[in-house]
């Protein structure tokens, strides 16, 4: 049975017993994936220049929980076009054909003394009409990635860090992403099971 975990809020606050780190989203490189760019502001109004600043702007502000072992952090859910980033057999031949999906973009940081397994297909998605959808059967190009993010299963080695990007199956029309949840599977204990509600 798995643990819960839950982020009911979308302030970027933990639960009350701990205080968020202040850069924890800031130290992820995401390549700039968002589909859209915010209105050009100027250069004194900082920070939605840097990639997580513009996800930001899309889905809000980033969300941590930390458990034992593991510290999860849901950088943002934007829409993201992702026809450079798949393989090129899955690729659209029609130029108007575009594949756009929500994305949870993950940092995970494995606290603990063993590998951590993260797999994609633990990952399901609450959508605003209150029904549970599963990632996108698509096969994105971890090379057409910033380094070190990956996307279907990753070996966090202990005190190491991962970047990991997982779309949404295509919501229906005016459906949102309003939650998040992935399980860990542990070696010992409990699963642990993350909810970010947005």
């Amino acid at each position: 049975m798995p643990k819960p975990v839950d982020q009911p809020s979308a302030s970027g606050q933990r639960g009350a017993d701990t205080e968020p780190t202040a850069d924890s989203s800031e130290r992820v490189e995401w390549r700039d994936i968002s589909r859209e760019s915010p209105p050009t502001t100027p250069a004194t109004t900082e920070p939605s220049a840097s990639v997580t600043g513009r996800i930001r702007a899309q889905a809000g502000e980033s969300l941590t929980i930390e458990a034992e072992g593991v510290t999860v952090t849901l950088v943002g859910v934007p829409k993201v076009a992702l026809d450079d980033l798949l393989y090129a057999h899955q690729q659209s031949s029609a130029a108007d054909g575009e594949t756009t999906r929500y994305c949870a973009l993950f940092d995970i940081e494995n606290t603990s003394d063993t590998p951590l397994h993260w797999l994609s297909r633990r990952t399901t998605f609450i959508g605003s009409d209150g029904y549970t959808y599963e990632r996108a059967h698509v096969s994105i190009d971890s090379a057409e990635l910033a380094p070190g993010c990956h996307t279907n299963h990753v070996q966090i080695e202990p005190r190491c860090r991962a970047r990991v990007i997982t779309p949404v199956e295509e919501l229906p029309d005016g459906v949102d992403v309003s939650a998040v949840i992935h399980t860990v599977a542990v070696n010992v204990g409990a699963n642990q099971r993350f909810r970010f509600t947005l």
